[in-house]
């Protein structure tokens, strides 16, 4: 069988309020294009269809409408499963409506068992050629209703996540009742043990995409990669750029087609074609990165105001006939506003070109420092109530999150903020 791993949409974002529906509807036409070239018979999209819980009406449209486009085509099955950006509720509304589609939509685990997140995977010929379990973005709420004995907060992800795959792995083996063809899983979530940007070295987390490195302090959170059942092929969506986790290329992030954030700009996008072929009594892998085009151009430009202006007149000559959106980085200089200084380069620009955000860059500076001073609103809103509060108490107290004293206080202080939250 062949397949089309992608995830990370993010419908309806609007970086810097830049509208981004024309990047959007150029991707999921190559998507199509993609699939139709590679003939591939099973389209996986691992979570976050959407950029905000309640979608515009025109981010569904766009949805509803590459949905419409499969029809016809070699894609005989589609699975969606919901992210921690999207509402399982709005995903899950239409799902016996595109069953009938062999559209497979799982927005959440919410009163769902094992069997009702397994599906089996047809290919042109009506012959059944794979088995999908399909594993959506879980809350810690629905993983800690899965445990049936008190564990310690750091063990959680782990366990809980363990047991949930033990439990859908068991149902796929039934559904595939000894038939020799593959299994694959997904998932929506943060794998340790990653290779590239947000690879562990020395214990310190690198700057990362998309996913924040707010989002990945301590251990708190990361998924270990044991907790996943040796099926075939993982699909994994959360992470915003092309990885393996532990390794393994048969686990892996296909990463956001698109840049998601100006700290993306300098790494190359793709969607996943993987190849499952019989191999004895197993099955080989073969996966193909697929680069995804650019529409619009984004560049982030860091230094001094005098580097940065510099810079900026390089753009004079610009050919490019795409847009091409800015970031300015600089180094904040003592009785120099930062505008003025640029305002003259900054009209030099063509019409295509737009400076889009400005951010005050020291190297040295501790996220921890005043907060979330140095980050904005659309980098909060990819937090979770746990995660802000674990920021802030680390923030305030200026523990490591690696030390017992902070995990002691975290764990001394966490489950009221959680209890709070809840019932809010």
């Amino acid at each position: 069988m062949r397949f089309i791993h992608t995830a990370d949409w993010h419908l309806g974002n609007q970086m810097h309020d830049i509208d981004r529906q024309e990047e959007a509807q150029a991707f999921l036409r190559c998507l199509k294009n993609q699939i139709t070239e590679k003939n591939a018979d099973t389209l996986i999209v691992a979570g976050d269809i959407f950029d905000t819980a309640n979608p515009s009406a025109k981010s569904q449209r766009l949805y509803y409408t590459f949905l419409s486009w499969l029809k016809g085509t070699c894609c005989k099955n589609v699975v969606i499963v919901g992210g921690n950006h999207d509402s399982a509720v709005m995903l899950d509304s239409s799902k016996r409506l595109l069953e009938v589609l062999h559209i497979h939509v799982v927005g959440s685990i919410n009163n769902l068992s094992a069997d009702d997140m397994c599906f089996e995977l047809w290919d042109a010929d009506d012959t059944v050629c794979g088995i999908c379990m399909a594993v959506p973005f879980v809350r810690e709420v629905e993983l800690r209703a899965l445990l049936t004995e008190k564990v310690d907060d750091g063990d959680v992800y782990g366990k809980a996540y363990t047991l949930l795959y033990e439990q859908v792995y068991a149902a796929a083996e039934k559904l595939r009742a000894g038939r020799n063809i593959p299994i694959i899983a997904t998932g929506h979530l943060y794998a340790a043990d990653l290779e590239g940007r947000l690879a562990d070295v020395a214990g310190n987390v690198k700057t990362d995409d998309g996913v924040k490195v707010l989002d990945v302090l301590g251990t708190l959170g990361n998924v270990p990669p044991s907790v996943f059942p040796p099926v075939d092929y993982v699909a994994l969506g959360h992470i915003h750029y092309t990885t393996m986790v532990a390794k393994n290329p048969a686990v892996r992030y296909s990463g956001s087609p698109f840049v998601m954030g100006f700290d993306e700009t300098t790494i190359p996008h793709f969607v996943l074609c993987g190849d499952l072929s019989t191999d004895g009594a197993g099955h080989r892998l073969t996966i193909e990165k697929i680069e995804t085009p650019t529409t619009f151009v984004y560049r982030r430009i860091l230094g001094t105001l005098a580097e940065i202006e510099t810079a900026l007149r390089s753009f004079a000559s610009l050919q490019s006939k795409k847009p091409v959106y800015l970031e300015l980085c600089y180094k904040k200089e003592i009785g120099v506003n930062a505008q003025d200084f640029l305002e003259e380069a900054i009209a030099a620009l063509p019409e295509n070109v737009t400076v889009a955000s400005w951010k005050i860059y020291e190297h040295e500076k501790a996220f921890s420092e005043a907060g979330f001073s140095s980050f904005d609103a659309v980098e909060i809103r990819n937090l979770d109530d746990r995660e802000i509060f674990t920021q802030l108490i680390l923030s305030r107290s200026g523990l490591d999150p690696q030390d017992d004293e902070a995990k002691s206080v975290l764990a001394r202080f966490l489950p009221y903020f959680l209890q709070v939250a809840e019932e809010v």
